[in-house]
């Protein structure tokens, strides 16, 4: 028996496909037989070189599978339904005990699909099974796949700005919050924050293309805006604001995108006391220039977020099992198409989320 694995050989090239032996599970650790693994726009970045990785590395960090190998004594046993957290960390801090190895304290920074081989491969190797979660059997697992990252990055996201949308509500009820982005994080982030934010709060999409804005409404946000890329920024944010309700600006903003446009815009629609979220990483190496004595002026906040953490991403799992949350439109490909699928995702081309299916 053979795996096959579509390996990184050199940035910006197709990947070369790879016949291996299958790895049996290390010490703590487990092997699982990939059934889907997600096409993320984090692996164009590490395709193209824009973020170095070793090479011969298979990317692929959205992973979903059944245990093909574990360590005795485990919580999981061979066969079992599972969806991979693919940040790892040394294990043993206190941030790592608590599911939040992304920070943890001692610097150690693993990841499936960039340090270590991840899933575009048939077999992969979780170097710690603490970080498997059970897929419940009402969830797909080409859904499950997406969970561990851009589900979880967009339900960190909206769970960021609750505590702010929340006080906004206590003062005036009209008020909505604007997501940039329509892609797969943002039909994500819609469906969240019809769930987790206040009843009456619109929800606002922003996007370059008007067919992913249908797709928005679709999943239910409560209104649109078109940035084309040649749109007069002015007039983007004149409109943007007819849209905020009678605070004049948006209680919060969630950049999917993130490049420098999206940044200064965002910070121009933001009511006072706004919160700001920076999740996207289309920016790669680009600055944005903050207005210092405005943004004090006008209280803004503003943080950014990588993922999520262990707990959060059972809490989402338990969320999508009881059929609160739908999934973006998602399409199928194979392992040996993987290359051209992340082509067509930089060039925009990809509606919803893309899985590798094995």
């Amino acid at each position: 028996m053979a795996r096959r694995s579509m390996r990184l050989v050199e940035y910006g090239k197709p990947f070369q496909l790879m016949k291996e032996e299958v790895p049996t599970a290390p010490k703590g650790g487990a092997v699982v037989k990939t059934e889907y693994a997600g096409v993320c726009h984090s692996d164009v970045i590490l395709m193209d070189g824009d973020f170095p990785i070793p090479l011969n590395t298979v990317l692929g960090h959205e992973i979903a599978g059944t245990v093909h190998d574990i360590e005795p004594g485990q919580d999981l046993k061979v066969g079992d339904r599972v969806a991979a957290f693919f940040r790892g960390g040394c294990g043993d801090c206190s941030r790592c005990e608590m599911g939040e190895p992304i920070a943890c304290l001692q610097g150690v920074r693993r990841g499936l699909g960039s340090t270590v081989d991840g899933g575009y491969s048939d077999y992969v190797i979780i170097p710690d099974a603490r970080l498997l979660v059970k897929v419940p059997d009402t969830v797909t697992m080409d859904t499950a796949c997406l969970l561990p990252c851009s589900g979880l990055t967009a339900y960190n996201a909206v769970c960021t700005i609750v505590p702010t949308v929340q006080d906004f509500v206590k003062h005036n009820g009209d008020c909505a919050v604007l997501l940039v982005g329509a892609g797969g994080l943002g039909l994500w982030g819609v469906q969240f924050a019809k769930q987790l934010l206040p009843a009456g709060v619109r929800v606002v999409c922003a996007d370059v293309e008007d067919e992913k804005l249908t797709t928005a409404r679709e999943a239910g946000c409560d209104g649109t805006l078109l940035w084309r890329k040649d749109v007069d920024n002015n007039n983007a944010v004149a409109e943007a604001k007819k849209v905020c309700g009678s605070l004049g600006g948006f209680a919060a903003a969630i950049d999917f995108v993130n490049v420098p446009a999206t940044f200064e815009r965002v910070e121009k629609i933001l009511a006072q006391g706004g919160m700001h979220v920076l999740v996207g990483l289309m920016g790669v190496g680009a600055p944005a220039s903050v207005p210092l004595m405005p943004y004090v002026m006008s209280c803004h906040q503003m943080a950014s977020l990588r993922v999520g953490s262990l707990p959060q991403l059972k809490d989402l799992m338990a969320l999508v099992a009881q059929g609160k949350i739908k999934p973006p439109p998602i399409s199928h490909h194979p392992l040996e198409n993987v290359y051209d699928v992340l082509v067509d995702l930089k060039a925009g081309k990809v509606k919803g989320r893309a899985v590798v299916k094995l």
